[in-house]
């Protein structure tokens, strides 16, 4: 597709439409980068073989995706979650999130993103010990740039069917 878009601007340089040949460049430009915040979380999962408090700052980082194909642009959303320490309630052992999380959305002023994460014992090795909590995001976004300009987080307990 971006051949096209290429050759379609040449053609119409050639043919005196300067104009639209620089509209047609841009679209090939590459995409704005991520902006990031960060957004204090906090909450309590739940289970066995102990509760698991979990406190700090995640990183949102966003950035406005173009969709010059079907003009329906994205916002990309990468939430990491691995600089916020979990503790237990009752051995006082560390836990640890892996990896961050990434999604897109349709561009909009709000959006509401849940999504489950794994943590662990920080000095397990073991895939044993591995547990699932949910993080929940309340983002509020410049729609004309994708930055996240407001946000609220929390994490809970997962909530499973039996």
């Amino acid at each position: 597709m971006k051949t096209h878009r290429a050759l379609l601007a040449v053609v119409l340089s050639l043919a005196g439409a300067p104009a639209a040949a620089q509209e047609v460049m841009s679209l090939n430009a590459p995409p704005a980068p991520a902006q990031s915040s960060l957004v204090p979380i906090q909450g309590i999962v739940s289970g066995s073989p102990e509760s698991v408090t979990f406190a700090g700052n995640a990183v949102v980082s966003s950035r406005l995706a173009p969709d010059p194909d079907f003009n329906r642009p994205r916002v990309v959303l990468t939430i990491d979650l691995t600089g916020v320490p979990g503790v237990g309630s009752m051995t006082g052992a560390k836990y640890v999130i892996s990896g961050p999380e990434v999604t897109h959305r349709g561009v909009a002023a709000s959006h509401t993103v849940e999504f489950t994460f794994p943590f662990k014992s920080s000095v397990s090795t073991s895939a044993a010990t591995a547990r699932t909590g949910v993080a929940s995001f309340v983002l509020d976004f410049d729609v004309g740039t994708g930055a996240v300009i407001g946000a609220a987080a929390n994490v809970a307990s997962p909530n499973f069917p039996q």
